[in-house]
């Protein structure tokens, strides 16, 4: 109940403050939460309590002018507090001061003057020797023009002011003034600056003031505040000149470093201030430290200002002496000559207040690299806080060694990679107390830390430098001296020094801070005699402090020592500066060796907040992240360093290394006693199974550890997780401690056995020593932990997960946390460094995972390799900003890569929109053993030089052993790519070969160095069996552009050299021509990253081999293939379907009698057209394809077989029409004489037409005057006719098989054949085994799969025989004794096709069995076919048949005019049975091009048929199925095209009724067409008196290609009296209709086998293609073109048992898969005499050499699962069992369905 009240007085006392902010026209809605969030506002009362520091933190939320004068009015500031409203980056209108008094504005007026008179006083001092006056006068001289120029300025402005508004109130007026003025000085580009230094010159010139009273120093605080807001201005005016408006605050971000931009192109310099920030980022990026002295200088006079025209001409009219050394009025132009340009400090610091966390760490580390100062303290500009960067500055590592004096002994430790923030070093903090002409403060510094050499601190004499800087006020720089451990160090530990820059009088709180943190405070004291009051105390607080004091006295000489020993000063005028240092490098020395306290800036940071500073590290997702970092570390810190991989990250351990060896193991199977490889394998792949299992057991459930971790990266926003990766990386760091005192032990040891083998002590000693070294090698292994472990134990999870099947939604999202990192410019293993193991499932799922975040864009690969410790990592990490790790020793393990992103304008102009940096580890391990080193280096170099578009191979120094070693193992890698048609392009860099010279200087080395590679090349020439002399015949290299010599990388000794610049200009200049030979590389070579996948994927898996170009398959080569064949496979169907339309149009005109010759033009002709067509297809699919570059090596080829496709098939067309015009010249010969006798019929029965006509006679009359005439017509030509000869063919097929086989007692055998009537194969009686040299019998069994095999010839045999009978029976031709050689050369055919390498072939009683089966099948088939045509070709017979048809033309001749009806009539009933033909045959096409166009099953070519026909077997599971796809794989796939098409056609949607309509319609149409335009020539043609006629042939000729309807069958009615042609016309349309409404009606009652020609049979002949098999496993070639290029192919190889293949000696089927044998040890017997590897199956000649069979790791389920369900129907099938050898695994027993069809998913 309580708290029910306590929320509703909440809710009230919101209620009220909501009313407070509207009633002033604020949004509650917006400003409630802000005031709340900001102020802690929950109430209307808290406003009257709240101040102008208040409402100054909230009016940077307004978002209109008028709020912040609102929100005044509400919080109620007072009048006093208000400022000046100036034009600001935050505009605020404050409340109207009070009217100032008169005398206030006279005061000001007086000012001036006053000014100017104590200028003159100061001038000319009394006490001052006159040398002082002199140097008074001069610096006054200096600026008195611009002085005076002020102060006249002021006086007049304030005169005006005065009076224009004494008396007034209008302050809005008076505050416009006021804002114009302040405008205009802000305008003007130096004049303020110059005004703001004048000031405080003056300020500490004019005697101090009194304390103020309380209401002065609320004056101040407004000064300060005008000062301020002028400042800002100032500040947001820079940024808009250098372009950065946009970015500020914090809004640049890596992108902005990293992105390749057009300056990365070329070494060029700015042309404008807005190019600078990019140029110093790009700069920066390549570690050249003269970085810090860019500037924009006028390109025609660099340095100099441009001398005004008027100028000139003074200076021209006067030249006299005095004038010449007169520069009292040139003082005025040099500020501005020398000041046009941007300081270079002020574009550092604007880059660095417009940076984001991430990037201001990412500017330091480099800053760091290139030994200059950072940013410790750093003024906010718009704010006037101050912040210290901890987050950013504590990526910086540093290495050093100290000297340690411990008595008389001195030892030296060594600190490696240490990050700086945690270092505990003393900190000397310089400062600057006045202003000093002569002596620069960080000069002084520069001397200390490098002697001069390198100026890590900016000063005024550097390059670049102007009077007039305006970010460096106030900024606290800090740099450390990192010891080597030499006699030469300036100092023995490592010294941390603070640089306060501008007057510490000025920046108290950077100097109360530096004082609280400084062993040693170093002050340089000008104008000590004039000192103000504050400069008075300030050294008096010095010199009082506990801290020691030096005092460099810039105005003094020689001075006395101080009393206190701590505080001394030194006399620096006139001092040489050799001696100066050595004084001072004392002094700090002696300081220092006191208990002086050690500072790490992150002890600092307390300190920092307790002055009120802004620490980045305080941004709440920078705590949480280092919270839940510091949380997860300290669950390591409980472990033993070297425990921790094994207790916590469990599955990159033993496990997983086991799991590698396995995984290698499958490309090396082997024979095992009485194991069979399968059974080796499915050891291999359960024993993995079982890894995985054991490695889920460990991980899950997961350890606090990698739950937190992935907890955290899977919730969290973008920015934590970069703290976070971050602070990880820092604490995890802290745990590699022990690795140095491990790593000494492991060098004290290793240089104790070198001494060993030199003094030859006893074998036993060095075992053990090596035994120990080996311990410590595997201990320090064990100890190094860094985040790539965690993140390679996700990899692990997330593999072990996937293998085993378990998907869970959580840790499916794994890989995106890898790509969110890459994306976010973080590098990613993608080789395991300690396993030397490519984890593909998780690289393949972040590759996955960038396509779905990025898109599938094009990524350009630029690897690395080269000797380990040789600066690899460095050069890459200069050349585009990366941070991979680098140190002494061996740093990068494995590979790792990185993205960087493509500016969008480049994007196109270089073709790619990513470059993916893969950095490997050095070759020639120490830790490796020769022999294993050696293998590794070449499998690292050919996977990173295959996957690489580019290689950078890096050699340092001029060792000729390191040279050959490594040029022979990317030689060997580049030869490689050449033999599987990958063409990557190297530049080689040799680094730290001496000082570079000119290029003629160069010339000699390049020369042996392309000797050296040429030798290099023939060694592994011959090591990969090729004949290749030059290393520019493996790749296009040109010795005078691959090859980049490079300088040292330090100038001078580390560890405090600075990166030499010629190192970096050589670096961009690497980069500008890897990016130059980017853009000129062939688009087919730019993958994207789903091919990128593909090609890691395919060169691991060859690598896994031992022979990596036999092993390898380019993925991205088969995908675009497969997509040519689909293509190839659709123009063929274009040209066979067109052509089959021109078939079908030609045989209507041949039959029709209007086409008596075919040439091959006519029929080129009719095709030319549609082949143009898909020739410019093909040319704009290899010219336009993405994929064009690789596809067009097979352009050629692919036109080629186009070309001989439309040949064939041209051919095949012109022989058809050729063999119809004969048969239809035989046909007429035959029907000349029946001919004959219709004329005559025809003319006796117009006669007698034309004797009844007029009379009005019935039906019955007419038919009986026609018998009369018929009856003796028909008798006179049966007495006439020639009775026809009939043949004997039971007689004639026996003299032809006598005379074929010649064989004794053949006639006997031939008539007892007669009686039986039968065939049946018999193994044993049709069989026999083949002898070899003539005598020796083939000693191997003769096998059931050798009887299947010969079963199935034999019935191939029998169906072609079948169908060739019934294409002549379709002919209907005569019998001819030429069909029984047919049948004979047809069964001899069947016996030669047995395959040369069987052990058996068919006997001579086969040849004669099966000849006489077939010869008696056939005679019963041509005896009826001899009697029809008997019966066609006898005159009275063929009369007899056309009686009605007769009588049809005689009652039309005896109707007259009156007979059209009749007449159309007669011609639709001639029509019909044409009309019926041409829609069956026009609907079976339509019916196999619908199928082929929206059946994917069709769509593709034969591979892709043969993965719908597999999946078709799978869901049936049809043992007789199979078996016939596997004895008879050609029938079955004839046989599963034309169920697809009976199920498309009849499956109760009518569709095929809708196909025969729409055929019939469509000729429907073309026949009222050609009654149409017949009737319109017969009308046009008057001069025909014959109309009827006429009308027949023009009716004929339209139809002649669609229909067969010969003009001759219809001379019975072309002598028809016919008037009204208009009225045939109507007539015919009449009938016409009729006969399509007849037509329809029994069309659909239709089925499949009213076709003549069947539907399936179009699509069958069109994947005819290749049926060869395996000559291993059976397996069909699924290549779609018949007679193609190329090795066969298949989809799927298979157990070798399915062929009835047995072991020997055994009835043991063989479950062998040829695919997996190829990588396996084992050997097949070619002739049962030569033993061949499989790995070499080439080399047994045909028919092996014709087939690719590449080693498939790949489960194969679908053969395995086939095998295992249909066992016993096998074992019966082949008579054989699975058992021994042939034991089915039982691993294939688990294999289900599901994953069959999934299998077959992904072919």
């Amino acid at each position: 109940m309580a708290s029910q009240e306590d929320a509703q007085e909440e809710d009230a006392k919101a209620s009220l403050l909501a009313e407070a902010f509207q009633k002033e026209g604020l949004d509650a809605a917006y400003w409630l939460p802000k005031a709340s969030q900001i102020l802690g506002i929950k109430c209307r009362e808290s406003l009257q309590h709240l101040e102008y520091e208040d409402y100054h933190k909230l009016e940077c939320e307004a978002r209109h002018p008028w709020e912040k004068r609102a929100l005044q009015k509400l919080l109620e500031i007072p009048d006093e507090v208000s400022s000046i409203s100036v034009q600001s980056f935050c505009q605020t209108e404050h409340q109207l001061p009070q009217c100032p008094k008169v005398a206030d504005l006279q005061e000001l007026i007086s000012t001036p003057e006053q000014m100017k008179e104590h200028m003159h006083a100061v001038t000319d001092t009394p006490k001052c020797s006159a040398s002082v006056n002199e140097a008074k006068k001069e610096d006054t001289q200096t600026s008195s023009l611009p002085t005076k120029s002020l102060l006249q300025a002021i006086k007049e402005w304030a005169e005006n002011l005065l009076q224009k508004h004494t008396g007034g109130k209008d302050w809005e007026r008076l505050e416009w003034d006021l804002d114009f003025l302040i405008s205009a000085c802000l305008g003007d580009k130096w004049d303020e600056q110059r005004m703001q230094n004048t000031l405080r010159d003056l300020e500490d010139t004019l005697p101090t003031p009194e304390p103020p009273s309380k209401s002065q120093s609320k004056t101040n605080g407004n000064r300060s505040k005008t000062k301020q807001a002028t400042a800002n201005q100032e500040f947001f005016q820079l940024l808009k000149r250098l372009g950065l408006e946009s970015h500020y605050p914090r809004k640049m971000g890596m992108g902005d470093f990293h992105t390749i931009c057009k300056t990365s192109l070329q070494d060029s310099q700015p042309r404008e201030d807005k190019e600078l920030p990019l140029y110093f980022l790009q700069k920066l990026l390549t570690v050249d430290y003269q970085v810090r002295y860019l500037t924009c200088w006028d390109d025609s006079n660099p340095g100099l200002a441009p001398v005004p025209q008027s100028r000139e001409q003074e200076l021209q009219q006067s030249d006299s002496f005095e004038n010449f050394f007169d520069d009292s009025e040139e003082a005025s132009l040099e500020p501005e000559s020398m000041d046009s340009h941007v300081h270079p400090m002020d574009l550092q610091m604007a880059i660095f207040h417009c940076a984001d966390d991430f990037l201001r760490q990412t500017l330091v580390t480099k800053l760091a690299f290139c030994q200059l100062a950072l940013p410790l303290l750093v003024p906010n500009p718009s704010t006037s806080r101050i912040e210290f960067p901890l987050y950013t500055l504590s990526q910086i590592q540093r290495s050093w060694k100290e000297v340690e004096k411990s008595g008389k002994q001195a030892q030296t430790k060594s600190y490696n990679n240490k990050l700086i923030f945690q270092a505990q070093t003393p900190i000397v903090s310089f400062i600057r107390i006045g202003t000093s002409a002569s002596s620069s403060k960080s000069q002084l510094l520069n001397a200390l830390l490098s002697k001069r050499k390198h100026d890590t601190f900016f000063h005024r004499h550097c390059r670049g430098s102007t009077r007039e800087r305006l970010l460096m006020e106030g900024l606290v720089e800090i740099a450390w001296y990192c010891p080597g451990g030499s006699p030469s160090d300036t100092f023995e530990r490592c010294v941390a020094f603070c640089n306060l820059h501008g007057d510490a009088r000025d920046h108290r709180a950077q100097l109360q801070f530096l004082q609280e943190i400084s062993a040693v405070n170093v002050a340089l004291v000008s104008e000590l005699e004039h000192m103000d009051n504050r400069g008075k105390r300030l050294l008096q607080d010095l010199l009082q402090s506990q801290r020691p004091l030096v005092c460099l006295l810039t105005e003094k000489e020689n001075v006395a020592a101080g009393q206190s020993g701590k505080n001394i000063k030194i006399g620096i005028k006139n001092r040489n500066e050799a001696e100066l240092m050595v004084q001072l490098t004392k002094i700090i020395k002696d300081l220092l060796e006191g208990s002086n306290p050690f500072f790490s800036l992150e002890a600092c940071v307390d300190k920092a907040r307790q002055h009120g500073f802004i620490v980045d590290a305080d941004r709440d997702a920078c705590v949480t992240a280092k919270a839940k970092a510091k949380e997860l570390v300290e669950l390591l810190k409980k472990q033993k360093p070297s425990e921790i991989k094994s207790q916590l990250l469990p599955l990159q351990g033993k496990l997983w290394h086991q799991w590698c060896q396995k995984d290698k193991e499958l490309t090396r199977l082997q024979e095992k006693r009485n194991k069979s490889i399968e059974h080796h394998r499915s050891q291999i792949e359960y024993e993995k199974k079982a890894i995985r299992r054991k490695q889920l057991e460990q991980a899950f459930p997961l350890n606090t550890l990698m739950n937190s971790f992935l907890g955290f990266l899977q919730t969290q926003a973008a920015d934590t997780k970069k703290y976070f990766l971050h602070w990880m990386k820092v604490f995890m760091d802290e745990l590699s401690c022990c690795l140095e005192e491990l790593r000494r032990d492991y060098h004290k040891l290793w240089s104790e056995i070198q001494k060993g083998k030199k003094s030859k002590e006893k074998p036993r000693v060095n075992a053990e020593l090596l035994s120990r070294l080996d311990a410590l090698s595997d201990e320090i292994n064990d100890s190094s932990i860094g985040l790539e472990h965690l993140l390679r134990e996700v990899g692990q999870i997330y593999e072990a997960l996937e293998l085993m099947n378990c998907y869970v939604e959580k840790f499916v999202k794994l890989p995106e946390i890898a790509a969110e990192l890459m994306v976010s410019g973080h590098s990613v293993e993608l080789m395991d460094g300690d396993a030397s193991y490519l984890p593909l499932r998780w690289v393949r799922a972040i590759f996955d995972s960038l396509i779905e975040r990025l898109g599938d864009k094009r990524v350009f690969v630029l690897s690395v390799l080269g000797i380990q410790s040789t600066g690899k990592s460095t050069l890459l990490n200069a050349m585009f900003g990366l941070q991979f790790n680098v140190s002494a020793g061996r740093c990068t393990r494995g590979a790792l890569m990185q993205l960087i992103p493509v500016g969008e304008e480049l994007q196109q102009d270089l073709g790619f929109d990513f470059v993916l940096v893969v950095d490997t580890e050095g070759l020639r391990a120490i830790e490796m053993d020769k022999k294993q080193s050696l293998n590794h280096d070449k499998e690292l170099a050919t996977f990173v030089i295959g996957v690489g578009n580019l290689t950078v191979i890096n050699i340092f120094g001029e060792n000729p052993s390191e040279m050959q070693d490594v040029l022979q193992i990317a030689v060997q890698a580049f030869l490689r790519m050449k033999k599987v048609n990958l063409s990557p392009s190297c530049l080689f860099v040799h680094q730290n070969v001496g000082e570079i010279t000119v290029k003629e200087q160069n010339m000699e080395g390049q020369r042996r160095f392309q000797k050296k590679l040429d030798e290099m090349t023939v060694v592994a020439a011959q090591q990969e069996c090729c004949d290749i002399s030059s290393f520019s015949d493996v790749i296009g290299f040109d010795v005078n552009t691959h090859i980049h010599y490079f300088a040292h990388l330090w100038e001078g000794d580390p560890p405090m050299a600075p990166p030499n610049p010629t190192y970096s200009q050589n670096v961009q200049q690497l980069k500008s021509k890897i990016l130059q030979a980017a853009k000129k590389q062939s688009h087919h070579s730019i993958l994207r990253f789903s091919s990128l996948k593909d090609r890691v994927g395919d060169l691991w898996n060859a690598l896994l081999n031992e022979n990596f170009v036999f092993s390898f398959k380019n993925s991205l080569e088969i995908a675009v293939c497969r997509r040519l064949e689909n293509a190839c496979s659709q123009w063929t169907w274009r040209l066979k379907s067109h052509i089959l339309d021109v078939q079908m149009r030609l045989d209507n005109k041949i039959r029709n009698g209007d086409l008596q010759n075919v040439t091959r033009q006519h029929l080129e002709g009719l095709v030319q057209e549609t082949s143009d067509a898909i020739e410019k297809e093909v040319e704009k699919y290899f010219r336009e394809d993405t994929d064009c570059e690789t596809l067009v090596q097979w352009k050629s080829s692919t036109e080629l077989k186009l070309k001989e496709l439309k040949e064939t098939l041209l051919y095949e067309t012109k022989k058809k029409c050729e063999n119809l015009i004969e048969l239809q010249k035989e046909q007429r010969k035959l029907d000349a004489r029946k001919l004959e006798y219709e004329d005559e019929l025809l003319r006796r029965s117009r006669e007698l037409a034309v004797t009844l006509k007029g009379k009005s006679l019935s039906e019955r009359e007419l038919k009986d005057n026609f018998t009369l005439v018929w009856n003796q017509w028909i008798a006179e030509v049966s007495r006439a006719a020639r009775p026809l000869e009939r043949v004997d063919i039971d007689a004639e097929i026996e003299d032809v098989l006598v005379e074929h086989f010649k064989e004794p007692g053949i006639h006997a055998r031939i008539r007892s054949f007669f009686k039986s009537r039968g065939f049946s194969f018999d193994p044993m009686d049709h069989i026999m085994k083949k002898k070899y040299l003539g005598y020796i019998t083939d000693p191997r069994p003769i096998t059931n799969a050798d009887a299947i095999n010969f079963q199935h010839i034999t019935d191939s045999i029998i169906a072609c025989v079948k169908a060739n009978i019934a294409k002549k029976e379709e002919e209907k031709r005569d019998y001819s004794r030429n069909f029984i050689h047919e049948i004979l050369n047809e069964v001899q055919k069947g016996v030669n096709s047995v395959p040369s390498n069987a052990t058996c072939t068919f006997n001579r009683d086969y040849s004669i069995d099966l000849s006489l089966y077939l010869c008696t099948m056939a005679a019963e088939r041509f005896k009826a076919m001899h009697e029809a045509f008997q019966k066609a070709n006898d005159p009275v017979v063929y009369l007899s048949s056309k009686r009605e048809d007769f009588f049809n033309c005689f009652q039309i001749s005896c109707q007259g005019a009156t007979s059209i009806t009749t007449f159309a009539a007669f011609l639709c009933h001639k029509i019909e049975p044409a009309l019926r033909q041409a829609v069956y045959d026009r609907t079976a096409k339509a019916i196999a091009e619908d199928m082929q166009g929206k059946f994917p099953d069709f769509r593709g070519n034969r591979a892709n048929l043969e993965v719908y026909i597999l999946r078709y077997l799978a869901e049936k599971e049809d043992f007789e199925d199979f078996k016939q796809y596997l004895t008879s794989p050609k029938q079955f796939c004839e046989r599963y095209i034309k169920e697809q098409v009976k199920k498309h056609c009849l499956d109760g949607s009518r569709r095929l009724r809708v196909f025969l309509d729409s055929s019939l319609n469509l000729l429907y149409q073309n026949i009222l067409s050609a009654v149409s335009l017949s009737t319109q020539i017969v009308k046009i043609r008057k001069d025909r008196e014959d109309n009827i006629s006429l009308w027949l042939d023009e009716f004929c000729r339209e139809l002649t290609e669609v229909i067969h309807l010969p003009r001759s069958d219809l001379k019975g009615i072309e002598h028809q009296e016919v008037t009204d042609i208009e009225f045939l016309s109507r007539a015919m349309a009449e009938a016409l209709d009729d006969l399509r409404e007849r037509l329809m009606e029994e069309l659909a009652g239709a089925d499949l086998s009213s076709f003549p020609r069947q539907p399936h049979t179009i699509l069958a002949e069109h994947f005819a293609g290749c049926w060869e098999q395996c000559p291993f496993c059976g397996a069909v070639c699924t290549n779609t073109m018949q007679n193609h290029d190329g090795d066969h192919q298949v989809v799927l190889h298979r157990p070798r048992g399915l062929m009835g293949c047995k072991w020997h000696g055994t009835d043991h089927l063989d479950i062998s898969i040829c695919s997996i044998n190829v990588a396996s040890d084992i050997s097949f017997r070619v002739h049962y005499s030569e033993w061949i590897p499989y790995k070499r199956y080439r080399d047994a000649g045909p028919p092996y050499s014709n087939w690719n069979i590449l080693p498939d790791p790949s489960m194969q389920a679908y053969w395995k699962w086939f095998v295992s369900h249909f066992r016993t129907q096998l074992e019966d099938l082949y008579k054989g069992k699975f058992q021994g050898k042939g034991e089915i695994p039982e691993a294939w027993r688990r294999i289900t369905k599901q994953e069959v069809l999934a299998e077959l998913d992904k072919c």
